[in-house]
């Protein structure tokens, strides 16, 4: 059981406070990143393992376009680069959902794991104090996605992509 699988129990149990928490420090360093897409290439081996065929899913789940035009990311504002991942994150979350509902027991273990994985970032944002996308934005892209495989992949690029680049930037201090 992990520190915060701890924490979760001791809370249930009414021996630790939420109010004895501390609050949520900005998340630097460098190898926490490295390992969660280092378990997503993990992830994203196994899959292409049961997915020697298709896997295909029932109906689409839609997910965000993780390509990045690195000089587009970088002229963005701190607040926009935390909306794009903030959505990425929510879309993500919401289609490993609906896919845990279409699939088989088969991929449950790693969708689980996947959707731990975005809990994690969804904190490691809170700690950056980004917030969640306003809605008059403009949306960034969508794809549609139809098998486990493209979700794996997808995933595994934002990680490595948005989500590195912005935790990266916000502990350098490049936020505008």
């Amino acid at each position: 059981m992990g520190r915060s699988g701890l924490i979760l129990l001791l809370l249930t149990l009414g021996i630790l406070h939420p109010a004895s928490l501390v609050p949520l420090q900005p998340m630097c360093d460098q190898s926490v990143m490295d390992k969660y897409i280092q378990d997503a290439s993990t992830i994203e081996s196994e899959i292409e393992q049961l997915c020697r065929t298709s896997c295909r899913f029932p109906e689409p789940v839609t997910v965000l376009d993780t390509r990045v035009n690195f000089p587009a990311w970088k002229a963005m504002d701190r607040s926009r680069q935390a909306s794009e991942v903030w959505r990425g994150q929510a879309l993500l979350s919401a289609a490993v959902l609906q896919v845990k509902r279409q699939q088989p027991a088969a991929f449950l273990h790693h969708l689980e794991a996947i959707e731990s994985h975005l809990r994690s970032i969804r904190e490691i944002l809170r700690g950056h104090h980004a917030q969640a996308a306003a809605q008059d934005e403009p949306s960034s892209p969508t794809l549609s996605v139809r098998t486990v495989k493209k979700l794996v992949n997808v995933y595994s690029s934002f990680l490595r992509g948005k989500v590195n680049l912005f935790v990266s930037g916000a502990c350098r201090g490049d936020g505008r």
